[in-house]
């Protein structure tokens, strides 16, 4: 898993809002201290001297305001101060010149706006009913006998009128300019909180597949003795029976006679069913380790629960019966290899939940059917149930009914990670003492073309339809031994050497290149993108083997070659269907 290195991004957001309101604060203070020598000599010369003091006054208090909430870092207390003291300002100017009738007094609409910019939305709300007070009062006091007096001369209302309108104009393009700071503030922290909200969703999934990983790790750690069961059981007759034959032969050069034809076909017969087994377990084991998590599309739900059937087989065989119940048309739009750690992980807990002795009496189930657009997988068993005081926290990490050291607590969880993944979800029913059942929905999807196509097995070998010069390259001697016998009825040249073989490529001219994907020295990529350099027509014809994927961009590689890959262990039908597949796109092509 890469290392998770997020921007530099501050999280206390508390301190970013603090910063951000100093900085207005320090705007709107600077603004309207710079605009104060224009009110002392307007009420100089209106002739209201103590209106010209009380703003002296107030710009020094402001001031001082300022420098205490920079130094302590804390706008709160200095936005209601700096707040409050303009509104006391602007509330004596109307007492000294007439009250509501002042056109000072329609200055009293930006303080809300002031106060949510200094400190915040309830700020606004309480000056904003200071305000209607003061309105209300000033509107009222005439009714009362509270008579306001108006210093200023009746001739001079038009000049004062028109200075108020210019400071108004200042003013209100100082707040608006500490507005307009403040939003972009806010899209500055936005654009910053959503890629701190990325970061944390790709570490999320990171995490999330270093655990599906770690899982599958710790799975193949508790099931390899098993594996190994499974594995030698088949060998032991594999080469059990070879060596039969080996003797009888040895015998009829010895004696003259001649082996028995139907005992002799019975050994190979058997033979061949134990290395199918085998073949099939390492192709089960290569998907569960190896599979491409990436890769998305249809996958057949009867062949991931054979593949983790055959993968818990031993774990399953003392414990109890398996019986499977699963339509082989059902696939879901998933992977493969995720799939099978789920169905390898409630297979395992299932056969945990039973005593082992009893395999008899004892049922393990996986059953898949189609409702509506989603598939129905359940796995049941029969085994001693989980309690219901936990049952709600059975897919939390680390959270294990197993005895200590028996179990991780992960197996589950992760699970549940990879349904999500799969974008569907799990379920779990349970009786203490009679067994659980696990339902899984996943969404089904139509098979693929391809997927059909894979999963025909040819039974008998295709008869060629004409004599094909083909070229094989692998670094294995012995798998190009059984390449010239079993492809005897073609013209066959053999290759060890990747390098020979990429020469041999570019000077002959062969219908169909038979090619490993995994050599030392050059890869089958590298030959492959080496002649569709130099010959592009040439690299049309050629196809790969593979044992394994152990190379990075394999995988890709071969998903962009769709069709033209065969897996080791090779049968010959598979091989020859294949090869005359080609021959016939590409003659079709030219």
């Amino acid at each position: 898993m890469a290392d998770y290195a997020p921007d530099p991004i501050p999280t206390d957001l508390a301190t970013l809002e603090q910063e951000r309101r100093i900085r207005v604060l320090t705007i709107v203070t600077l603004g309207l201290v710079a605009m104060m020598p224009f009110f002392v000599y307007q009420y100089i010369d209106l002739g209201v001297p103590s209106v010209s003091v009380a703003v002296v006054i107030i710009g020094i208090v402001g001031l001082l305001n300022l420098a205490l909430a920079r130094r302590r870092r804390d706008s709160r207390l200095g936005g209601w101060v700096a707040t409050s003291i303009l509104l006391v300002l602007l509330v004596f100017s109307n007492l000294q010149s007439g009250g509501f009738y002042d056109p000072n007094f329609g200055w009293l609409y930006v303080f809300p706006m002031l106060a949510a910019l200094l400190v915040d939305v309830r700020a606004g709300w309480v000056f904003t009913i200071l305000v209607l007070l003061l309105l209300v009062g000033f509107w009222l006091a005439p009714e009362y006998g509270f008579v306001i007096p108006d210093r200023i001369p009746a001739e001079e209302h038009a000049r004062q009128s028109l200075a108020n309108r210019i400071s108004a104009v200042l003013a209100i393009g100082i707040i608006l300019a500490a507005s307009a700071r403040q939003q972009l503030f806010a899209r500055e922290l936005l654009v910053r909180s959503n890629q701190e909200l990325q970061n944390e969703i790709e570490h999320r999934s990171q995490v999330q597949q270093q655990l599906i990983r770690t899982e599958r790790a710790a799975s193949m750690g508790k099931l390899i003795a098993g594996l190994a069961h499974e594995i030698n059981n088949p060998l032991t007759y594999v080469i059990g029976n070879l060596e039969l034959l080996e003797i009888a032969f040895d015998d009829a050069s010895v004696t003259g006679s001649t082996a028995q034809p139907e005992e002799s076909q019975r050994l190979v017969a058997d033979a061949l069913e134990g290395v199918g087994r085998v073949a099939d377990l390492v192709r089960d084991l290569r998907e569960f380790t190896h599979g491409d998590e990436q890769k998305f599309g249809p996958v057949s739900v009867a062949h991931a629960v054979k593949g983790a059937s055959r993968l818990v087989a031993n774990e399953m065989r003392h414990r109890a019966h398996l019986e499977v119940d699963c339509d082989d048309a059902l696939h879901v739009l998933g992977n493969e290899g995720r799939l099978q750690q789920i169905l390898v992980i409630l297979l395992t807990n299932g056969a945990h939940a039973i005593k082992e002795g009893s395999a008899a009496e004892n049922l393990v189930r996986v059953s898949a059917r189609q409702i509506n657009d989603e598939v129905l997988l359940e796995v049941s068993d029969t085994g001693s149930g989980i309690p219901s005081d936990v049952r709600e926290q059975i897919f939390e990490p680390f959270f294990t009914t197993k005895e200590v050291g028996e179990g991780s607590g992960m197996g589950l969880f992760v699970t549940r990670n990879i349904v999500k993944s799969l974008g569907g979800r799990i379920k779990v029913d349970s009786t203490p003492g009679a067994g659980s059942t696990f339902s899984i929905f996943l969404p089904s999807c139509e098979p693929s073309a391809e997927a059909i196509q894979s999963a025909r097995r040819v039974e008998k070998i295709p008869v060629p339809e004409r004599t094909l010069q083909i070229l094989a390259i692998d670094d294995e001697a012995s798998v190009l031994m059984y390449l010239r016998r079993a492809l005897a009825h073609h013209d066959l040249t053999t290759e060890v050497s990747p390098r020979a073989g990429l020469e041999r490529i570019l000077e002959g001219t062969y219908d169909v290149i038979l090619c490993d994907l995994m050599m030392p020295e050059m890869s089958g990529m590298d030959i492959y993108y080496a002649v569709r350099r130099s010959q592009p027509e040439l690299a049309d014809r050629m196809l790969f083997m593979t044992g394994g994927l152990f190379v990075e961009n394999a995988p890709d590689f071969l998903t962009s070659l769709s069709g033209r890959w065969i897996a080791k262990p090779l049968r010959i039908g598979d091989l020859e269907q294949l090869i005359q597949d080609r021959v016939r796109f590409v003659e079709g092509s030219a």
